[in-house]
């Protein structure tokens, strides 16, 4: 035995690592997320764009100092995906693009497969956060990135993931919605995404009511029974939709104060609420006097697998027959609204 390896023995036996391998521990440590963020929204994004340049450094660091080490491919990888987290963050859209392009360039450079794969679905969660503001043109992308990586990785337990969250941006496109769904479950869904499964089924569900008849009966808040029916040759929007999540609540207070100056418009409300307080307080602060369902139940309720809903806040409109015409229009209901109003 060499002293070299009696060295190294005696360093792994004393439980001291050699330096490539603590350094790169010291990098995989910086992977836990920043838990407590300031709720003032500038000190919160300074703490974020600290952790990515740290995360910057560290990377810079191993590689300057082991350009050969075994993990130095995931390191350039990591490098430049908390390149694109900090440039997405301030925004700088030329930066992100430059880190996407040498993650794609990375791709060509795994060693096998596996590493091919996870490089890749990184680029597209990166891709996908940093999609535009024109909603055809982020659909168009996000569904071309996922039928490109579940061709190319069929049997990547994401790739039915990535079909199944493209699908999401096509509620306002059935067709293209119910392809992407089909594509994912011909994939094959394992045991353990359950969850993943019922989504989809959920999804199934919903584009199934698309253009028939809603039924839709509750006792609303203050005990009144509703029933859809009664709404025969009126509007109607179905809001579905939670006060304890804050999307929703920032979704809702545009809409409410858009469907208050639209008197052809009826509303009804299904809150996955499971606190009446937290509703309450909701509505009342949104002046909302819609009906409004709640049984206290959050994503338990009946509502929620009876009908698919699996995301909110989620959108529908009625036309004056009781049909359902949108799946969720919560991105265009304006358009949407007024293309109902003038059907009769």
């Amino acid at each position: 035995m060499n002293r070299r390896s009696a060295f190294l023995i005696i360093a792994l036996i004393g439980g001291i690592l050699p330096k490539g391998h603590a350094d790169w521990a010291e990098v995989t440590a910086l992977d836990l997320p920043v838990t407590k963020l300031s709720s003032d929204p500038g000190k919160a994004k300074s703490a974020m764009a600290s952790h990515f340049n740290q995360q910057i450094r560290a990377n810079e660091s191993f590689l300057k100092d082991f350009p050969n080490d075994s993990h130095s491919y995931e390191s350039k990888v990591r490098l430049e995906v908390a390149r694109a987290r900090l440039a997405s963050l301030e925004p700088d859209p030329r930066a992100v693009n430059v880190a996407l392009v040498r993650l794609m360039e990375l791709e060509k450079q795994a060693s096998d497969p596996t590493q091919r794969a996870e490089t890749m679905f990184r680029r597209i969660s990166l891709q996908w956060q940093n999609l535009g503001n024109d909603a055809d043109q982020r659909r168009e992308r996000a569904v071309t990135s996922a039928r490109i990586f579940s061709n190319e990785f069929p049997s990547d337990r994401r790739a039915p993931r990535l079909l199944a969250e493209a699908s999401v941006l096509c509620d306002n496109d059935p067709v293209q919605k119910r392809k992407l769904i089909n594509e994912a479950i011909a994939l094959g869904i394992t045991s353990s995404d359950e969850a993943l499964k019922m989504k989809l089924e959920d999804d199934l569900r919903r584009l199934d009511q698309l253009g028939k008849p809603v039924q839709l009966s509750f006792k609303d808040t203050h005990g009144e029974q509703i029933d859809l029916s009664q709404y025969r040759g009126d509007v109607v929007a179905i809001v579905f939709w939670a006060a304890e999540s804050a999307p929703c609540l920032v979704w809702i207070r545009d809409f409410a104060t858009y469907a208050s100056e639209i008197p052809g418009l009826k509303v009804i409300g299904v809150s996955f609420d499971q606190d009446k307080k937290d509703l309450t307080a909701a509505t009342k602060a949104l002046h909302i006097d819609w009906p409004m369902a709640f049984d206290g139940k959050g994503w338990q309720s009946s509502m929620a697998r009876r009908l698919g809903i699996n995301a909110l806040p989620t959108l529908w409109l009625i036309d004056r027959h009781g049909c359902l015409r949108a799946l969720n229009a919560r991105d265009n209901y304006q358009l949407k609204i007024k293309e109902l109003l003038l059907q009769h």
